[in-house]
């Protein structure tokens, strides 16, 4: 039992030809698992590199196991082989571009305690030490679009919790058998971008939170695997697409129909007129993804106990508690 004392802890790194970045961040990884006071092993899953990743690992970090895919299958792919490889309830994904401190495992896991904590986020900070915007995240419908909103960590109390919309994929502690029954990360977003996003709020209409949880800190490298593999296009593509199919999938209907469409099409408008396809073609990439994503709107309605805008308020209210 959780309460009993350290329970068992997985760390899963997904890697993609990030043979260099595996050397340079897997000993700050290693030195954490030492010293959290539970078994805590570590799996790399090699997804398809041509890098000589896999082979590096086996000969440089013994120590640590290596599931790897014959070929490049994707995030949301690699994540799932290496939560099957898990043995333990209580998981942490690390991207390969991610730093941990020595101490961060065991101030996440502690909240793991709560029946109704489905995930918790460490504070991410840049190379320089400043908070990344992504450690706390919260969205309201701006300018016809569902945009971040700002803060600052000069606001948030560092010694308290505070609930979250969701945990970065990069850095996060979460609940095996939770995750299994969400179904992990959906092909819907495959590649890449807003697996996230879309795994906290499913958790979150379930009824499960996400947490940020200012103790535990660990360091994001400005420059990650995708960017070095991915052609910048491709990139900027995805990431366009993925945002159409998460407001697609869960933003209530009114908001769609009032909000958010008359904003699709002001902007398409705008980006057409400065010759900005890219953004055109996120769009109808999008909607050729169309009927897969009113399918996993309609699996998610089956087993909704909170609406989305309880949901921010109740993540808003947090905060602002703690300030």
């Amino acid at each position: 039992m959780v309460e009993q004392g350290f329970p068992p802890v997985t760390l899963i790194i997904p890697n993609y030809n990030g043979a260099h970045l595996l050397r340079r961040n897997l000993p700050f990884v290693m030195a954490a698992a030492a010293a959290y006071p539970g078994a805590c092993p570590i799996v790399v899953v090699d997804d398809g590199s041509g890098d000589g990743s896999a082979e590096m690992l086996r000969g440089e970090f013994p120590s640590i196991r290596v599931v790897a895919h014959k070929a490049n299958r994707g995030f949301a792919e690699a994540i799932r082989s290496g939560v099957d490889a898990a043995e333990s309830e209580f998981l942490i994904f690390l991207n390969s571009d991610v730093r941990p401190r020595e101490d961060f495992i065991a101030p996440l896991i502690r909240h793991l305690a709560r029946a109704d904590v489905f995930s918790v986020s460490p504070l991410v900070l840049d190379e320089d030490g400043r908070v990344n915007p992504v450690s706390w995240r919260c969205f309201r419908i701006r300018r016809g679009r569902l945009r971040s909103v700002r803060w600052r960590f000069d606001d948030l109390n560092p010694e308290v919790p505070t609930e979250s919309l969701f945990a970065s994929g990069g850095s996060v502690a979460l609940r095996k058998s939770m995750f299994e029954a969400l179904g992990g990360f959906l092909p819907l977003y495959k590649p890449f971008y807003s697996e996230d996003f879309d795994l906290g709020l499913r958790a979150w209409k379930r009824g499960w939170r996400t947490l940020l949880e200012p103790a535990s800190r660990v360091m994001h490298e400005r420059k990650g695997s995708i960017s070095e593999n991915v052609a910048a296009r491709r990139v900027g593509k995805t990431r366009v697409r993925n945002r159409f199919l998460l407001e697609w999938t869960h933003m209530p209907g009114r908001d769609l129909a009032l909000y958010l469409m008359p904003g699709y099409l002001l902007q398409l408008i705008g980006r057409l007129a400065r010759l900005d396809l890219l953004y055109v073609e996120g769009f109808l990439a999008a909607l050729r993804r169309l009927p897969e994503a009113l399918r996993v709107r309609a699996e998610i309605r089956r087993h909704q106990v909170l609406d989305f805008w309880r949901i921010v308020d109740s993540v808003e209210q947090s905060f602002k508690s703690r300030i």
